[in-house]
């Protein structure tokens, strides 16, 4: 009797810590792979990706893989969360890395990527042509302060504005209330980067049978505020609207001092 005491005196604590870590790793997923360089790129260019990929076993590493180099450093590659997380971040996307200094690596920014969908109606070779073109590839780096730098890290940040805060940013955003039922910040509002001023951008996406595929940029200025008419944009088709975003971006103030 008393062994059996002291085993579950023993088992409450571990089973009480193991779900605190599985709740923490949940929350911060950690890239373990052999590129977080490229890692680095993808999800600081890829509006609403998750940084990882989800399985029956938990959130497991994305796939990255290397296409090509030219002879300048550039690096093509591809990313992908797998066919299991949401239909907005699930498919193939190409991308191209302009450089790596120190801990930073460098990049185009809205026109280094392309989702493997836009190829599949179209000759890919071309369209890869087309990003290879926009990226300079095979020909002598340009000034870099066209590149977005980045600090090489191996996990997604969360960015700067708080739950509460992204919780009343998403009521506004989306004035049906039954559409945030049951889901959580981290899902309804999607990081992507912030600006050299602390100003950000995140992916709001609509979760309710009325919203269900409804996605919007939506641009944070530094003191956590957003225009509603002139900070937001619906993104209507993932492939194509990476102009629209930079001139979001850039009415919004984006790298220019406040």
């Amino acid at each position: 009797m008393k062994k059996q005491l002291i085993a579950r005196s023993l088992i409450i604590p571990l089973l009480c810590m193991f779900l605190l870590l599985s709740s923490c790793s949940q929350r911060e997923f950690e890239y373990s792979g052999d590129h977080p360089q490229l890692y680095t790129v993808a999800v600081n260019s890829i509006l609403g990706a998750d940084g990882y990929r989800r399985t029956s076993w938990g959130r497991r590493a994305p796939l990255i893989r290397v296409r090509a180099r030219d002879s300048y450093g550039r690096v093509l590659f591809t990313y992908s969360e797998g066919e299991s997380n949401s239909d907005y971040s699930s498919e193939t996307y190409f991308l191209i890395m302009q450089k790596v200094e120190g801990n930073y690596a460098y990049f185009y920014p809205h026109f280094n990527v392309i989702a493997s969908s836009f190829t599949e109606f179209r000759d890919r070779e071309e369209q890869l042509n087309i990003l290879r073109t926009f990226n300079r590839w095979s020909r002598a780096m340009s000034d870099d302060s066209a590149f977005e730098r980045v600090r090489i890290a191996r996990r997604k940040g969360s960015g700067p504005i708080s739950d509460r805060r992204l919780l009343d940013a998403y009521h506004e955003v989306f004035a049906d209330p039954n559409i945030y039922r049951q889901r959580t910040a981290e899902t309804r509002m999607r990081f992507l980067r912030t600006d050299r001023y602390g100003r950000s951008v995140y992916l709001a996406i609509g979760a309710g049978s009325r919203y269900r595929d409804t996605y919007i940029a939506v641009v944070f200025q530094a003191d956590r505020t957003f225009d509603l008419e002139n900070g937001t944009l619906e993104i209507t088709d993932r492939n194509i609207y990476r102009t629209e975003l930079r001139q979001l971006k850039e009415t919004n103030g984006w790298n220019t001092p406040p």
